[in-house]
């Protein structure tokens, strides 16, 4: 999931671990990092996306990563990275190198102080003569090959836009849940959050709403929490449940396996109207989906 996201993600959640890199031997390796549009697999219908890292000097692969949800972000980056580092292949030295060049992609800026505080060098630029001679030799495995020129400027063009859809969607507002599961815990930034994972909140729902959350989602199979929807069900329409438990509706309203596309609209119709008024309820900012 945090691959997807545009905001850097780094620690448990991720393969970026500083903890787990910082100990790794601080080489004069020189490494070429990028993502490119793998021509020889995409379709009309779905374009592939890759992450490739090369050692400079001898041109060696060390990682190689496809993305599964393109285009490239922070955290694929991140994640080509740390695997390029702690699992190279070729059965390569675990290293920290002493300089990594890439491309210069604004995505980039959140993962740079973070390679720095472990003592990495960034060099940005337009053109990685290693990665790029990889590609053109990737390419040559197409039917139709393109020319030097027109990989060359592929490359250099600024990834894609994400194009909105129902899974973009349900991508953000999961995010969204996440975070104000999280937000209701102590951390580091806020000693005394403004709301606790036991604060309830009340929110009227059509009879439909909750018909389709208790029958057609995950809830159908928990026990406690299903029980207690059908109890407040038939009491009412007002729904009174905690920051925790709204946090399980939502991943279940976001998560619906349904393959009609009617269902699955409808589904994260409720899921944007819960969080909407979850955010009202706790003062906090609501979900913003892209446009």
């Amino acid at each position: 999931m945090w691959e997807w996201c545009d905001h850097l993600r780094i620690g448990k959640s991720s393969v970026f671990v500083k903890k787990d890199l910082r100990p790794l031997p601080l080489t004069d390796a020189e490494f070429e990092a990028d993502f490119f549009l793998d021509r020889v697999y995409s379709t009309k219908r779905q374009e592939r996306w890759k992450g490739m890292l090369i050692d400079r000097e001898f041109g060696g692969l060390l990682a190689l990563e496809d993305v599964q949800l393109p285009p490239p972000t922070v955290n694929n980056l991140a994640t080509l990275l740390a695997h390029a580092m702690l699992r190279p292949l070729a059965a390569g030295d675990r290293q920290r190198p002493r300089t990594i060049y890439l491309r210069d992609q604004p995505q980039w800026k959140e993962l740079l102080p973070h390679l720095r505080q472990l003592e990495i060098e960034v060099v940005l630029g337009d053109d990685l003569p290693r990665f790029d001679e990889a590609v053109r030799d990737w390419m040559e495995k197409a039917t139709k090959p393109p020319s030097h020129s027109d990989i060359q400027a592929a490359l250099r063009k600024p990834f894609p836009e994400r194009k909105r859809s129902w899974f973009t969607d349900a991508m953000g507002l999961m995010e969204w849940s996440d975070a104000m599961f999280k937000g209701a815990y102590p951390s580091r930034k806020v000693a005394v959050p403004a709301y606790e994972p036991t604060t309830v909140v009340s929110i009227r729902l059509t009879a439909e709403e909750l018909g389709a959350i208790l029958t057609q989602t995950n809830i159908a199979k928990t026990k406690k929490l299903r029980s207690r929807l059908e109890v407040m069900a038939a009491e009412s329409d007002s729904i009174d449940l905690d920051v925790n438990d709204w946090s399980t509706v939502l991943l279940a309203l976001c998560g619906t396996r349904a393959k009609a596309a009617p269902i699955r609209k409808h589904h994260l119709g409720t899921a944007t109207k819960i969080a909407n008024m979850l955010a009202d309820a706790l003062a906090i900012a609501p979900p913003s989906l892209q446009k």
